[in-house]
């Protein structure tokens, strides 16, 4: 701006509704004086650090907001400030061209999906080194307190199954060269879980009376099973799955800035995809993480597919889902799939 300019519009003092016709005048310094055009009177005057403008919206004047609060608004709706942020007129520029919102509307959907199935994870999995083991063991403490109150109950094993169990879990570890303080396992019955194990971020693993009687004649499948946990614990998989669960609703929250109903029904049901898919990367990494070991063990990994085979004819066979949208929401691999690549090891 080479030349002092002169805008007309309506000047309003902050806290009163009285609007006064004037006359804005701009220096090419920046400094701002507003006059009454009734009679010359200056209502306010301002130097760049002391007043904005704001934001260039197609059909509406842009406002000049005083740090008292006062207002001065252009009478033309089409004026632009030469002193206008770039940044401002291309937003302006760009909302006004019909293409660039079809281009935005199309493209959004795909950005965001790319942030939450690719780049999410990508941070999530950069972010563990970061959490304190301090805060991974407490995580494992309240969740283990929590499901000792609602779901576990003692278990009702005999003392020789109990026993065999543990031994054979023991000797991995030694053989394995495993932190022994590390992991912890428990035998609890569970009618909530049924036949299944599981691990905490702590490396506390439980192990059901359910699954314990299912493969009671197949000590080495049992191994697998709690092989498989120890390698979620190993990948540090619960950690990563809550970073990548926090920022996937960090960014969803962000994107739709808290909208009543719709908020609410994509930050249930897109968690829930977006962990399902992340966790089926885990299963499979975990899978292999106790392949390997049964290998190292002098065992064979036929030992993870009958353990597998067994669940599979516990629970169903989840490959009858042909549904695409049904498989994608399983939370873990196909079984079958599953067990094909135990044996092909």
């Amino acid at each position: 701006m080479h030349s002092t300019i002169f805008v007309q519009g309506q000047f309003q003092h902050a806290g009163s509704s009285t609007l006064y016709a004037a006359v804005a005048e701009l220096s090419p310094q920046g400094m701002l004086h507003i006059r009454c055009t009734d009679n010359n009177t200056q209502l306010a005057q301002a130097c760049p650090p002391d007043y904005r403008f704001g934001s260039a919206v197609p059909g509406l004047a842009v406002e000049l907001r005083l740090r008292d609060g006062a207002v001065f608004v252009p009478s033309d709706s089409h004026y632009r400030w030469p002193r206008l942020s770039k940044r401002s007129a291309l937003a302006e520029r760009l909302e006004s061209h019909k293409l660039s919102v079809v281009a935005a509307l199309l493209l959004s959907p795909l950005l965001l999906w790319w942030i939450m199935v690719d780049l999410m994870p990508m941070l999530a999995s950069a972010a563990v080194p970061l959490v304190p083991d301090s805060v991974k063991q407490q995580m494992g403490r309240q969740t283990f307190y929590s499901l000792q109150k609602t779901t576990l109950e003692p278990t009702e094993l005999p003392a020789e199954q109990q026993a065999m169990v543990r031994y054979h879990w023991q000797m991995a570890l030694n053989q394995l060269s495993l932190e022994q303080r590390q992991y912890q396992l428990h035998l609890f019955k569970s009618d909530f879980f049924g036949a299944n194990a599981f691990a905490l971020p702590d490396g506390t693993v439980v192990i059901t009376d359910q699954l314990v009687s299912l493969l009671k004649d197949q000590p080495d499948a049992i191994l697998a099973v709690l092989l498989h946990e120890i390698g979620h614990v190993e990948g540090q998989h619960s950690v990563r799955l809550i970073a990548q669960s926090l920022g996937a609703t960090l960014v969803i929250g962000i994107v739709f800035g808290n909208p009543e109903g719709v908020a609410d029904l994509l930050l249930g049901s897109g968690a829930v995809l977006l962990q399902n898919a992340f966790s089926r990367d885990m299963e499979r990494e975990a899978d292999q993480f106790a392949i390997a070991k049964l290998a190292a063990l002098g065992k064979s990994p036929q030992a993870f597919a009958d353990a597998m085979s067994a669940l599979l004819a516990s629970h169903g066979d989840d490959g009858e889902q042909s549904s695409a949208l049904l498989k994608y929401l399983s939370t873990h691999p196909d079984t079958r799939e599953r067990i094909e690549q135990a044996t092909a090891n």
